[in-house]
């Protein structure tokens, strides 16, 4: 693209490129890459603050670009798609890690018991570690939906995006949890009950 072209035809002229990468053309997605790599970068150190991690996530972003051009219609600039193609693998990314580090404090456990507890019946738990071994009972995949729904406030569509799963399956893998989970706490209310009438016997 010529240096002089007045932005009007520098518009035009990204637009015939934008349309020539849809088509596959690699020479044309270069061009784009070339152009806005920086400006990429610089978005992603916003948030990063990390150069070597700033870098590779940019990598992936025009990966992942490559791979959607042709979810771009071309509706606003393309500048403006490839900045919200950005910030959403960007926050993506973070929340993924977030996920990672999914842990078992005592503040989670607060929550935990608030929201598990509210459909049955109240117990006596004499301590956090209870409710620690019961959700140590279910899978990986299952506590994590059901910390991400009901504890961290998610919505089954983002869980999907976060743990490469279907909507359907998070609502499936949600209900199965709270069900062992509800089961677990009922046996246990069940347990101290007999174990006080035992006592008052």
């Amino acid at each position: 693209m010529k240096p002089h072209l007045s932005n009007l035809a520098l518009k035009k002229e990204e637009s015939r490129i934008v349309r020539a990468a849809q088509r596959g053309d690699p020479d044309a997605f270069q061009w784009l890459y070339v152009r806005y790599k920086n400006y990429v970068y610089s978005l992603c150190m916003r948030t990063c603050k990390d150069p070597v991690l700033s870098e590779d996530l940019s990598q992936d972003i025009f990966l992942h670009v490559w791979k959607k051009m042709a979810s771009f219609r071309g509706q606003s600039l393309f500048r403006t798609w490839l900045y919200r193609v950005t910030v959403n693998m960007v926050l993506l990314y973070f929340r993924k890690q977030r996920i990672g580090t999914l842990s078992l404090d005592d503040k989670t456990l607060q929550v935990a018991e608030a929201v598990l507890l509210r459909d049955i019946s109240p117990i006596h738990l004499d301590d956090r570690v209870s409710l620690r071994n019961m959700l140590s009972l279910l899978s990986p995949r299952h506590r994590k939906v059901l910390m991400l729904h009901d504890i961290e406030g998610y919505r089954h569509q983002d869980i999907s995006h976060l743990l490469g799963i279907t909507s359907g399956a998070s609502r499936s893998q949600l209900h199965k949890a709270r069900t062992k989970m509800r089961l677990a706490l009922g046996v246990s209310n069940l347990h101290r009950r007999k174990e006080t009438e035992l006592r008052v016997a």
